[in-house]
């Protein structure tokens, strides 16, 4: 029987609640301590989850009482977050991304090595279903060698447009409040990425957020990878195609249905995201990782290092769109 942890959650937004929903099912975990600043939304928090209410950062980490920590507090406030935690020595688990510059995420690295801690990062979208089949297929070498990939994530939510989601300083903008997903999926596909050529405009009138944005990335083993990312399409869209040396593919990311053929095929294959139930829900797939690795040091699907590369792509992504030149990925 699984050791039931006592989990600190700093954050009680839309990302934590749905995470402690989840943490509910698997009775592994015993939710003890909730921090958010915001009185309402703790007060939400403690009815639907228990646990004990605290305001402040300084309180919560004095409890010598919690097992681990799940930081889901926006993404600028990550690094102050675990370099608080990380004195006392417990496994963290933090939302995507890791933080908003590759200098705060190296902060927050060191910091846990130092201390021994372990630091899991949120990366969830390649574990949706036809995010995983793609990668399944791929590596079987199905359609041989990867060579392109292009992601057209476009809509127009509101739910982004509005209180710190429409500060670029407090979210790193829209390819890491939102597309760390896409680009971590695309370092899932090619590794290592090497240098970025992006372009964008700012289309509505929110914030300071560039909403409308082409990113290329060119990665060491000669891929590409292309992001269109978009808040200001009022048509919306999610789009994967996938270009090997045997064949291509397309899927539909979250949903709908994945399509690949080799030049040699006669028809493609089609698989619906009906068909791939047996991967399980994503969300519980990455917590059940986390709390694996805490309790028999398995293998972990992520960790800092891992939510540090789509902070560098989408960093490089920034100085390119200033430069109008491609910028070489840097991790220092």
């Amino acid at each position: 029987m699984s050791k039931r942890f006592r989990l600190g959650v700093l954050g009680c937004g839309q990302m934590a609640t749905g995470l402690l929903k989840h943490l509910e099912k698997m009775e592994r975990v015993e939710i003890a301590a909730i921090c958010d600043p915001n009185p309402e939304a703790l007060q939400k928090a403690i009815e639907r989850f228990g646990g004990n209410p605290i305001t402040t950062l300084e309180e919560f980490i004095t409890r010598t009482d919690l097992d681990l920590y799940l930081v889901a507090s926006p993404p600028l406030y990550h690094e102050e977050n675990v370099l608080a935690l990380a004195p006392n020595g417990k496994p963290i688990y933090c939302e995507k991304p890791l933080c908003t510059t590759v200098e705060r995420c190296n902060r927050m690295i060191e910091t846990c090595k130092t201390h021994g801690v372990k630091l899991f990062v949120g990366q969830v979208l390649r574990l949706f279903p036809l995010f995983l089949e793609s990668k399944r297929l791929l590596d079987a070498g199905m359609l041989g060698e990867p060579k392109l990939c292009s992601i057209t994530r476009a809509g127009r939510g509101d739910f982004f447009q509005q209180g710190w989601r429409s500060n670029h300083a407090e979210t790193g903008g829209l390819l890491l409040e939102v597309n760390s997903h896409e680009l971590d999926y695309l370092y899932c596909l090619f590794g290592e990425p090497e240098s970025v050529f992006a372009q964008a405009h700012h289309i509505n009138a929110w914030g300071d957020v560039l909403d409308s944005l082409f990113v290329q990335i060119r990665f060491k083993n000669g891929a590409l990878g292309l992001l269109h990312s978009s808040n200001a399409s009022s048509v919306g869209e999610y789009r994967v195609h996938i270009q090997a040396t045997q064949g291509s593919m397309i899927h539909g990311g979250f949903g709908g249905e994945l399509k690949y053929r080799a030049f040699d095929a006669s028809e493609a294959t089609v698989i619906s995201a009906s068909e791939l139930q047996h991967y399980g829900d994503p969300y519980a797939r990455e917590l059940i990782s986390f709390l694996d690795w805490v309790e028999q040091d398995t293998p972990p699907l992520f960790t800092g290092e891992t939510g540090r590369v789509n902070v560098a792509m989408a960093e490089a992504a920034y100085r390119s769109i200033l430069s109008g030149q491609p910028e070489a990925i840097q991790y220092a």
